[in-house]
C-alpha cells in the first residue's frame, strides 16, 4: 500500500463528505497527525490507514479483477492499441463506481480520462502521492508530454510531444521526439507506436519538402502497417505521398494515385483535381469537382468544413482564367489559408501556400508574402 496515496485518498473522501478533521480521526488519532497522514507527511502504520479508510467505506485493498483491469488499461495506452483501449475504458467506466472506493481509484480516473481522449484537465491528486505511471499520466494531462517521457520512458508520451511539435510547425524537433519515440518502441516491442512515430517521420519531411526523406519513412511505416493490418493507416500513408507529389510539382504520381481510387472521399477528389490542374486536363478535373458533394465526407468535422471552400477556390481557377485579378478570389483564397492555418495541421496550409503567394505575387503584395513566408522556413528548400 502507498501510504501517500492513502492519505491522499482519505482527504479526497472526506472532503466530498464534507467531514472535519476531528470528526473523521475521533478515537483513532490526533487531529494534527491525521492532517500529515493527509498530507503525505506521515508513514502511518497500515492498521490505522485500514481504520480511517473503513469510516470512510474505502478499501485499501481492490479485487484482483479490477487490478488486472488497471494493468491491461496501462498497456493498452502505452502500446497505442485502439481496439483493446476502448474495450478498457467501457470496461472501466463500468467498475469505477467500485474502483472509486479503493486506492485504485487515481489509476482509474487518469485513465479514463486519457483513453476517452476528453481533453478534461488532470484531476486533483496531489504529485507527491503519485506512483511513477500515476505521474507521468498528469503530466501528460497538463500538456507537459516531453517531461512524461524523460521520466517515464514510454515511447507514447515521446509521441505526443511530437505531435505537439508538429501541429507547431517545428519540425526539427518533432522529428527528433518522434525518432526518440520510434526507437524506445522497438525496444519496447511497442509496434503501433513505431508505426505512428515512423508515419509522422515521414509527415515531417513531407512537409519540409524532403520527398526522398518522406518516402525512407513511409517505406518502413507501410511495412508495419500491412504486418498489423492497418488499412487506416495504409490509405494515411498513400494519400499523403501522393499529395506531397502533387504540392511539389509530381502531379503524374498523384494523378496515378488519386485516379485510381474505387471509391474517392471529397477530400480525395480535391487532391484528384489539384493533379489534373497542373496536368491540364480541365474537364477531368472539372469531373472531380462534380463529383464532390456525393462523395463519402472526412471522420474529422474541420476538414468537411473546408474541403467544399478548397473545391470553390480550385473550380474559380480553372474557370476564370484571370483569377489572379480577381480581389474576390484573393479575399476568399487568404480567408481559406488561415482558416487552414488556425484549424488544421500544417501540412493543409502547405499544400495551398503556393497558390497564395501567387496571387500575392501578381498583385505586388509583397510585403505580406515575406510575411508568411517566414512561417514556412522549409519552403525555401
Amino acid at each position: 500500500m502507498n501510504p501517500a496515496l492513502a492519505g491522499a485518498a482519505i482527504r479526497r473522501e472526506r472532503l466530498r463528505r464534507d467531514w472535519s478533521q476531528e470528526g473523521l480521526c475521533r478515537g483513532l488519532c490526533s487531529v494534527s497527525y491525521l492532517s500529515k497522514i493527509e498530507n503525505g507527511a506521515a508513514g502511518a502504520d497500515a492498521q490505522l490507514i485500514a481504520a480511517l479508510l473503513g469510516r470512510l467505506g474505502l478499501s485499501a485493498e481492490a479485487e484482483p479483477a479490477d487490478a488486472a483491469l488497471i494493468e491491461r488499461s496501462y498497456e493498452a495506452f502505452f502500446a497505442l492499441d485502439s481496439a483493446k483501449g476502448a474495450a478498457c475504458l467501457s470496461a472501466l467506466r463500468e467498475a469505477m463506481p467500485r474502483l472509486e472506493r479503493t486506492l485504485l481509484a487515481a489509476d482509474a480516473e487518469l485513465l479514463e480520462i486519457v483513453l476517452s481522449d476528453g481533453g478534461r484537465p488532470a484531476p486533483d491528486w496531489p504529485e507527491r502521492s503519485l506512483g511513477l505511471r500515476q505521474r507521468s499520466l498528469m503530466l501528460l494531462l497538463r500538456g507537459e508530454a516531453g517531461e512524461a517521457w524523460r521520466l517515464s520512458g514510454e515511447p507514447v508520451f515521446a509521441l505526443i510531444a511530437g505531435d505537439a511539435e508538429f501541429n507547431r510547425g517545428d519540425y526539427i524537433s518533432a522529428a527528433d521526439s518522434f525518432g526518440s519515440a520510434c526507437r524506445a518502441a522497438a525496444e519496447l516491442g511497442r509496434v503501433r507506436v513505431m508505426l505512428s512515430a515512423r508515419l509522422m517521420m515521414g509527415n515531417c519531411c513531407s512537409n519540409s519538402g524532403q520527398y526522398e526523406g518522406m518516402e525512407r519513412h513511409y517505406r518502413i511505416a507501410e511495412r508495419i502497417a500491412a504486418d498489423l493490418g492497418d488499412a487506416g493507416a495504409l490509405r494515411t500513408i498513400r494519400y499523403n505521398r501522393a499529395s506531397t507529389a502533387i504540392e511539389l510539382g509530381r502531379a503524374e504520381e498523384g494523378y496515378a494515385y488519386f485516379s485510381a481510387l474505387p471509391e474517392p472521399t471529397a477530400m480525395e477528389l480535391h487532391k484528384l483535381a489539384a493533379a489534373c490542374e497542373l496536368l491540364g486536363k480541365r474537364e477531368e478535373a472539372l469531373a472531380a469537382l462534380g463529383r464532390v458533394s456525393a462523395a463519402p465526407r472526412e471522420e474529422s468535422a474541420v476538414e468537411n468544413a473546408v474541403v467544399d471552400e478548397m473545391c470553390a477556390m480550385l473550380r474559380w481557377r480553372l474557370e476564370q482564367p484571370d483569377y489572379l485579378s480577381s480581389a474576390e478570389y484573393g479575399r476568399r483564397l487568404l480567408a481559406l489559408f488561415q482558416r487552414l492555418r488556425g484549424e488544421l495541421p500544417p501540412g493543409y496550409a502547405g499544400f495551398h501556400l503556393g497558390r497564395v503567394l501567387e496571387w500575392l505575387r501578381a498583385n505586388r503584395q509583397y510585403k505580406r508574402a515575406l510575411d508568411i513566408l517566414k512561417d514556412f522556413p522549409s519552403y525555401y528548400n
